[in-house]
């Protein structure tokens, strides 16, 4: 067994960021070892929380993929006693490991004050703590993603809803499921009995590796699939920027046995009375619930962890159609949405009402937001878990999701800051659409839309057309009918407008005089960086480009950017628009000193 533990760079950070003393439970999940690495954090639901009917003291802990399991506290503030603390919640939770964790940060704020202990063979140890960077988590976990839709037919009461939820889970429980994993050649089934597609043996990494690689990694030489993966994973040549994902399809049982004939024709028939049929709906339940494996488990382990994952997310909705019934007087549908902030390191799911049934601003969705922003002691003037920030599972396969980010920094001693968040790059001869030689700035403004809608920020996800800006420009009376449909520049100005509009976000225009005079204000552009974090349009002469952030070098007094550059023509492709330097680290010299320059810099919201 290590002496170390470890933990992701995202929970210490936010531990030792609390400023009041408080107490949390930790999540993390077994590489193999006794020891956990943990990967999560949030504050504990009140004592007199009882548990629920599978042992969970619920919390934010449902809300979790499976398999990160609760392997300790932390207790930030003064303790007297370490060791009582431990065994005086060791048997509130049904389900802790033998060798809980425990980590003390005596002083809130102070790194320093931090202690860590193990809890082994009846004996309380002090351990070291390894932060790990969120790169090594991509590496070693992996996420797998499962799907189906049910359908629930009860009344909208709570006690109909239990019940039938509860039926749902059994189904799910008693094993009439079947797993199904896509592969290219040949899919990978699984049930409570049997593998098919992979051997038992093979682990979670050859399973991936199995739905991504060519054909002929999966032949035995006798063209049967199938059998024990044996060539080697190839290591990306590049540090990993995302979980990876194995999606997987429930396969529910409808066939009907011998035995289910035997007992309908033994059983009584019943025949409810009193029965209000107006009351009867019937729910669909889109199960998306998500597991976080290491990559070294076996696929033997994969049948129970997808069955409970199922098992949780249905409880999890149960309780959100349960809270809706309570606040709202009505179900409406349910369904998941997972988020990953780059804050939290981890995923985290919530059931939302589906559609534009409630719109983000109604007070039960932002008090459900607002409870989640505490447990899992995020700030709250920052929007997390609204739907815009659901994460987008592969992305759009048409657009680059921020192809900056393996990006080396040009000054790392220096002082650097970048855009915090998600965008996707837009540039010339997207869509099918010519605007080669007048649509940089449309292609800019774009970018940072796409930043808010992905931040959350905006109800609507959808991206203006061209056609669309001009029509907002005329609407607000900018620009004159004839403005629509025409290839007319639009500079910073009409940017700021166009957002104010679309996302409803206020915009600061910085008039720089020359290219020479930008140079010299990088310590207000790292100050945008620092407090908003949003992309920053600028416009000078005839060229529009989309600044990323700024690095400075204090010894030599240099100053690069980050630009992201809608110029580009060719294919939606990291490669080239990384080795063009479409996408890249520019110096003073960049810019054009006889031109003057506008950048319009949009303020982040402050919401839930």
């Amino acid at each position: 067994m290590t002496d170390t533990l470890r933990v992701s760079e995202h929970v210490l950070k936010r531990i030792v960021s609390i400023k009041e003393p408080c107490t949390g439970q930790l999540f993390g999940s077994l590489d193999g070892s006794i020891m956990p690495t943990i990967l999560g954090f949030c504050k504990m639901p009140e004592n007199d929380t009882p548990p629920d009917d599978d042992g969970m003291r619920t919390g934010a802990r449902r809300n979790l993929p499976c398999e990160m399991d609760l392997y300790g506290w932390v207790k930030v503030g003064p303790l007297e006693g370490v060791e009582e603390f431990i065994l005086a919640q060791m048997p509130q939770e049904a389900d802790i490991t033998d060798f809980p964790v425990f980590l003390h940060l005596l002083t809130p704020c102070d790194r320093t004050s931090l202690r860590t202990y193990i809890y082994l063979q009846g004996k309380l140890t002090k351990i070291e703590c390894q932060s790990v960077p969120q790169t090594i988590l991509f590496d070693e976990f992996y996420l797998l993603r499962i799907q189906c839709t049910l359908a629930m037919f009860c009344e909208q009461s709570p006690k109909s809803v239990s019940e039938n939820a509860v039926r749902l889970r059994r189904r799910v429980a008693m094993g009439d499921v079947a797993f199904n994993v896509r592969a290219p050649a040949s899919d990978v089934m699984i049930n409570q009995h049997r593998t098919a597609g992979i051997s038992c043996e093979e682990n979670v990494e050859s399973l991936h590796r199995l739905t991504t690689a060519p054909a002929a990694e999966r032949d035995d030489g006798f063209g049967v699939p199938g059998v024990k993966v044996t060539k080697k994973a190839q290591k990306p040549t590049a540090p990993l920027t995302e979980y990876r994902v194995i999606d997987v399809e429930v396969l529910l049982k409808k066939s009907i046995d011998d035995s289910d004939k035997q007992l309908r024709r033994d059983a009584c028939n019943v025949t409810i009375d009193n029965r209000n049929e107006g009351q009867t709906v019937k729910i669909p339940i889109q199960v998306d619930c998500l597991a976080m494996l290491h990559r070294d488990t076996k696929v033997s382990r994969l049948f129970f962890a997808m069955v409970e994952t199922v098992f949780r997310s249905l409880g999890l909705i149960e309780l959100a159609l349960l809270e809706q019934l309570r606040e709202l007087k009505r179900c409406f549908v349910p369904k998941c949405f997972h988020v990953l902030a780059r804050e939290l390191g981890h995923f985290v799911t919530c059931v939302y009402p589906y559609g534009d049934q409630l719109p983000e601003t109604d007070p039960f969705l932002q008090a459900q937001r607002a409870a989640l922003h505490k447990q899992f002691a995020l700030p709250t003037n920052r929007p997390f878990f609204r739907k815009g920030n659901a994460y987008h599972f592969h992305g759009n396969k048409q657009l680059l999701l921020n192809p900056h980010q393996t990006l080396a920094v040009p000054y790392p001693d220096g002082q650097t800051a970048i855009v915090d968040g998600v965008y996707s790059y837009h540039h010339y001869m997207q869509d099918e659409f010519d605007d080669k030689g007048w649509g940089c700035a449309y292609r800019s403004l774009q970018t940072l839309i796409s930043w808010f809608n992905r931040q959350g920020y905006s109800t609507d996800q959808t991206i203006p057309s061209h056609a669309d800006i001009q029509k907002c420009l005329v609407r607000v009376g900018d620009k004159q009918p004839s403005f629509v449909g025409s290839r007319q520049w639009i500079g910073s100005t009409e940017v700021s407008i166009c957002l104010n509009e679309f996302v409803g976000v206020d915009s600061r225009i910085m008039h720089v005089a020359s290219g020479a005079e930008l140079a010299m204000r990088g310590r207000e552009l790292v100050h945008h960086f620092q407090l908003q974090g949003t992309p920053i349009m600028i416009g000078g002469g005839v060229l529009a480009h989309t600044i990323l952030g700024v690095s400075l070098d204090a010894d030599e007094g240099q100053t690069k950017f980050l630009i992201l550059d809608p110029h580009y023509t060719g294919v939606d492709e990291l490669g080239p628009v990384l080795s063009k330097g479409w996408c890249g680290w520019k110096g003073g010299d960049f810019w054009d000193k006889s031109s003057y320059y506008n950048l319009c810099m949009p303020q982040r919201p402050a919401m839930i």
